[in-house]
C-alpha cells in the first residue's frame, strides 16, 4: 500500500515493543509532572473547561512556552511510531495529533480540580505544537532511521535480542532525565534521607564530604556501565555506549544547571568529588568490563546498593541548599519535582529489573544445560 509500511512484519513489531515500552514511561512523567503535587482536589466554581475560550494569559514566561513545546515533541514522535507499521502513514501521523491535543486537553481540564495549577488555553496550543512537531519529525525520519533503518540496524548488531534488552533502555532513558535533577550530586539517585531523623549525629570533615561524592560518583558510574554491559553484544559496543551515555549525561547536568538556578550555574556539578567519581568510576568498570552478562548484572546491582547507601550518609551540601532558595519558578519547578521523585526512586527500578534479567540469564543456562556463573 503507497504511503504505509508493511503491516505486522517482525521488524516493527520489534521495534514497536520498544517505543511502547518508551511511550508508556514518558507518558506517565508527563502526567505526574503535569499534576503535581496531587492535593487539595477540589471542584472548581466555574466550568473547568471555561480556560478554552477565556484570552491568552497577561503574563506569559518564555521558558514555560519552551518546556511546555520541547515536552510534547517526544509524545507526538513516539505515538506516531507506534501507529506506524500497524496502519496507514496518513493515519498515523493524524492519531499522533490527535493523542498530543487530547492529552493536553485531559490535563489541562484536570488542572481545573488543584488549586495549585492553572488551566491555561496557551498550554493546550503550545503542546499541540510540540505534539505536531514530534509527528512531523516521526513522518520524516520515522521509517528511514527509527523503525527499519540504521537505528535498528545497529539495535540488532550490537545489542542482545529480547523484550529485556527494550526495557533496559528504558531504565537507561530514565537515568537521563534524573541527571536533569538539581539537587543531587552527580548520578546521585536514591536519596531517602527526608525518611530518616534530620541529625544522626554524624560529623564530617571536608576530606570525608569529597570521598563521599566521588564514591557516589564512581559506584553510580560502573554501575550503569556494568548494565549496558550485560545487554551489549561486544566491549567495542559497550565502551562506546557507555561514552555516549555519560556524555549525554553530564550534558544534561549541565543544561539543567543552567536552566533550574538563576543566575546560570553551567559548572555546578563539577565539583573535585566528581571528577575523581568519573574517573575511578572508569577504572572500576574496565577491568570487568569483559566479564559475562550475568557476572555483570551482579556485578551493577552492587553498585548500585553501594551509590544508594553513600548517597543517605552524606550530609547536606549547604552550597546546594542555598541555591535551590532561588531556583526558578515556573513549569521548572515542577519538572524539578518530578525528575526528583524519579531520581528517589531509580534504583529501585533498577534493582527489580535485574533481578528479572539475572532469573533470566540463569533461565537461558539451564534451558542449554551451560552452568551457572
Amino acid at each position: 500500500m503507497s504511503g504505509s509500511l508493511p503491516f505486522a512484519s517482525a521488524r516493527y513489531v520489534r521495534s514497536s515493543r520498544l517505543v511502547a515500552y518508551l511511550t508508556l514511561a514518558y507518558l506517565l512523567l508527563v502526567v505526574y509532572a503535569s499534576l503535581y503535587p496531587f492535593a487539595g482536589w477540589r471542584v472548581p466554581n466555574d466550568e473547568a473547561a471555561r480556560f478554552l475560550f477565556a484570552g491568552w494569559p497577561s503574563y506569559i514566561i518564555a521558558s514555560d512556552v519552551v518546556v511546555n513545546i520541547l515536552a510534547y515533541v517526544p509524545l507526538g514522535l513516539m505515538m506516531t511510531l507506534l501507529c506506524m507499521g500497524r496502519v496507514p502513514r496518513w493515519v498515523a501521523v493524524a492519531l499522533g495529533v490527535t493523542a498530543g491535543i487530547l492529552l493536553s486537553l485531559s490535563i489541562e481540564f484536570a488542572q481545573a480540580w488543584l488549586p495549585t495549577r492553572i488551566s491555561s488555553n496557551l498550554d493546550v496550543l503550545t503542546n499541540s505544537i510540540g505534539a505536531l512537531w514530534g509527528v512531523a519529525a516521526a513522518h520524516v525520519w520515522g521509517e528511514r532511521w527509527l523503525l527499519s533503518g540504521e537505528l535498528r540496524r545497529l539495535r540488532e548488531h550490537h545489542f542482545r535480542a529480547g523484550a529485556r534488552t527494550d526495557l533496559a533502555f528504558v531504565l537507561l532513558a530514565l537515568w537521563l532525565l534524573t541527571q536533569l535533577n538539581a539537587e543531587i550530586w552527580l548520578f546521585g539517585n536514591g536519596d531517602l534521607r527526608h525518611l530518616f531523623p534530620p541529625d544522626l549525629g554524624l560529623r564530617y570533615s571536608a576530606d570525608a564530604y569529597l570521598l563521599l561524592e566521588a564514591g557516589v560518583a564512581t559506584l553510580n558510574f560502573a554501575g550503569v556501565a556494568f548494565l549496558i554491559g550485560a545487554i551489549t553484544r561486544s566491549f567495542s559496543a559497550a565502551a562506546l555506549s557507555v561514552a555516549a551515555l555519560i556524555l549525554t549525561a553530564l550534558i544534561l547536568k549541565t543544561l539543567a544547571s543552567m536552566a533550574l538556578f538563576v543566575p546560570g550555574n553551567p559548572g555546578l556539578w563539577l565539583t573535585p568529588g566528581s571528577v575523581l567519581g568519573l574517573v575511578a568510576g572508569l577504572m572500576l568498570w574496565l577491568p570487568l568490563a569483559r566479564c559475562s552478562p550475568a557476572a555483570s548484572t551482579r556485578a551493577a546491582a552492587i553498585c548500585f546498593a553501594g551509590g544508594v547507601f553513600l548517597v543517605n550518609l552524606a550530609p547536606e551540601n549547604p552550597y546546594f541548599v542555598a541555591a535551590l532558595q532561588i531556583l526558578q519558578r515556573g513549569h521548572f519547578l515542577r519538572f524539578n519535582a518530578m525528575t526528583g521523585l524519579l531520581s528517589m526512586w531509580w534504583p529501585f527500578l533498577a534493582f527489580a529489573f535485574l533481578v528479572i534479567l539475572t532469573r533470566s540469564y540463569n533461565s537461558d543456562r539451564a534451558d542449554t544445560g551451560q552452568p551457572g556463573k
